[in-house]
């Protein structure tokens, strides 16, 4: 039988493992449950793949990300290695051809989601197979206290129950000590060998910078950066709003968020990765499995909910191992915002009580009954049958799904979406000749911004207030306008199904699982205060604070953060010599601001600071009115 580094060389063509990837694919070889701690950018992906196509038999990898799976199929295929991936949006005969070549096709891997694994067909399939490996990535999402706890993880122990001989290798790149505990709990492992890598990323320099005027500093980090970019929004109109921007100052850009079609995301997402454009502007959907190790810049210019959600999306910088800078951009109004957003938005157990009462008198489900029943489930129009704020009401329904109180769709918080197709001229010309659909064609363009150039969620029950229409009116306008071809339409009447898995019990229901729903939010808390603590800890190194709250002790400090630098701001006499000059200089044109007088420099903004500071005590320079630095 072949090595783990010839099976390494014959198809990925490296000639050595990254630390810690040999390890942990012999525990795997020997028959062992397995724990892959690893960063983002530390190989996990090699770890359960490299021993799958050593052994006979085929893998099967657990994983909630379509992007991933389908990204790592394309891969294997390209090496020759067999692979497929069961995703959604198929039929039942497509789903029975490909689990009939999983079977007898001598493939190496099954990629599934965790909900695929609920179907007995799939089940039954897995059964048939000859698998070698069970493969959960994202490993965290099992976990209750885990940052992106998935409530169909619970059930990825079937695949154990299955075949209860073959090993499972777990594998995340953020989990704390107490989540890795969870996990491990929760996945039933036996005795399993925990491989963790350190946590540090020598070539990454953690940055925060308190500022107003966040668009002048991103043009600053990224005017004259060679690689790519990824600034971070917490929302789908931010992403075009900030796109546009940087465009217009010469930064090439575009967005990318969950609500573009397959078509625009992998349109813009190609152009970013092959460099035509340098900087892409996204939600937190983009990054997960999207391999580009020449990231230079990672900004994040609203606050992160967790450190955990930061740690993730800052890693996707110098995955190449050259240097790479991750960024957070913040003032004080972003700490109100995020504890209006994470915390106080989240669902009391009163809350609780209350959202379940009125959700069974809206279905009219009798005390005692209702288990298993499914309703459409039209989310604006609850909310404001009982004057319900939508984002508790929202936050709550996730929260009893987690629980198991009920089980939301997965298009449960989607939205009709419309986009226009004709220039604004034409469109005003089709407006004249029909009345109703200009008043409600010229409110989504009001509402709206960039319904010109992306699908855009919109919300139907709004835009019928906004206009005096009818739901029905405005419904039947959109169809008209689509069938005109002005307009592409994806059109949800409902929001959601929901599925009670519990008879109605009102308060009872909710007091089973209060302990569990306080502990959650404050684990929400926690982790937001986690997230203002680091970026107002201006005194310990920034790799330092990510790393001990992952649980890593380590006494040195990176020597290249925001915090490391500003400690480092001792000028040599030829430095102070240098700068001076350049100062002098610079002023004899102009008086100029520090900041002007920063980009105008070469030396770092706290050397910069430190010398106008000291020609100012020698009275060599003066400060205006306008905050002007001028020669005296």
């Amino acid at each position: 039988m072949k090595t783990p580094l010839q099976i390494l060389e014959e198809f990925w063509r490296y000639s050595a493992f990254k630390p810690r990837q040999e390890e942990i694919i012999e525990a795997v070889l020997d028959g062992r449950d397995t724990v892959a701690l690893l960063p983002t950018g530390g190989g996990k992906s090699i770890c359960f793949q490299v021993p799958a196509v050593l052994q006979p038999g085929i893998c099967i990898v657990i994983s909630p990300l379509v992007a991933l799976m389908t990204d790592q199929v394309g891969v294997l295929k390209e090496k020759g290695i067999k692979a497929l991936a069961i995703t959604g949006g198929i039929s039942f005969e497509e789903l029975r051809t490909l689990l009939d070549n999983a079977i007898h096709g001598n493939y190496k891997f099954l990629y599934l989601s965790p909900e695929r694994l609920q179907q007995e067909v799939v089940q039954n399939a897995i059964r048939q197979m000859p698998v070698n490996l069970i493969a959960v990535d994202e490993a965290h999402c099992i976990s209750q206290w885990g940052n992106d706890f998935r409530p169909a993880y619970k059930n990825i122990v079937l695949v154990r129950q299955l075949h209860p001989l073959v090993p499972i290798i777990a594998l995340t790149a953020t989990a704390t000590p107490e989540v890795l505990e969870d996990t491990i709990n929760e996945l039933n492992l036996e005795v399993p060998a925990i491989f963790k890598n350190s946590f540090t990323r020598e070539n990454l320099a953690y940055k925060v910078y308190q500022a107003d005027d966040k668009l002048y500093y991103v043009e600053q980090f990224l005017k004259n950066n060679a690689g790519s970019a990824i600034v971070y929004v917490r929302n789908r109109k931010a992403t075009i709003e900030y796109s546009d921007q940087l465009n217009a100052i010469g930064i090439s850009s575009t967005f990318y968020h969950g609500g573009i079609s397959k078509k625009d995301k992998d349109s813009q997402l190609e152009q970013w990765k092959n460099g035509t454009i340098s900087t892409i502007v996204a939600t937190n959907a983009f990054g997960m499995g999207i391999d580009n190790p020449n990231v230079r810049f990672v900004i994040h210019i609203q606050l992160p909910e967790s450190l955990e959600s930061y740690f993730q999306e800052a890693g996707r910088a110098g995955r190449d191992g050259n240097y790479a800078q991750a960024i957070v951009l913040y003032n004080e109004y972003d700490k109100v915002l995020a504890h209006k957003q994470f915390v106080k938005s989240l669902a009391s157990v009163e809350d609780l009580k209350h959202i379940y009462r009125k959700l069974n008198n809206y279905f009219q489900i009798s005390y005692g009954e209702g288990v298993f029943t499914e309703h459409s489930f039209g989310f604006s129009e609850f909310c404001e049958q009982y004057q319900l704020n939508t984002l508790i009401t929202f936050n709550g329904l996730t929260t009893l799904d987690r629980l198991g109180v009920l089980q939301l769709s997965k298009q449960f918080g989607r939205k009709s979406q419309v986009q226009f197709l004709i220039p604004s001229e034409k469109l005003l010309t089709y407006f004249e000749k029909d009345p109703t659909a200009s008043v409600i064609g010229k409110s989504l363009l009001r509402i709206y911004g960039g319904i010109f150039e992306i699908s855009t969620a919109v919300n139907l029950d709004y835009l019928a207030k906004k206009t005096g229409q009818s739901l029905h009116t405005i419904i039947e306008v959109l169809r008209k306008m689509e069938r005109d071809e002005i307009i592409e339409l994806s059109l949800r009447i409902t929001d959601a199904t929901i599925t009670f898995l519990v008879p109605r019990e009102d308060d009872k229901t909710i007091h089973v699982i209060a302990k569990d729903v306080n502990e959650l939010n404050a684990k929400k808390e926690a982790q937001l205060d986690s997230v203002l603590t680091y970026i107002t800890n201006e005194k310990k190194c920034r790799s330092l604070q990510l790393v001990s709250y992952f649980g890593e002790e380590n006494e040195v400090a990176c020597g290249i953060c925001s915090v490391c630098a500003s400690q480092n701001t001792s000028v040599s006499k030829k430095e102070l010599q240098l700068i001076s000059e350049k100062i002098k200089i610079l002023l004899e044109e102009a008086p100029l601001t520090s900041r002007e007088l920063v980009e105008k420099g070469t030396f770092t903004e706290a050397k910069i600071l430190k010398v106008l500071q000291l020609l100012l005590d020698a009275d060599q320079i003066g400060i205006n009115t306008k905050n002007q630095y001028y020669l005296v």
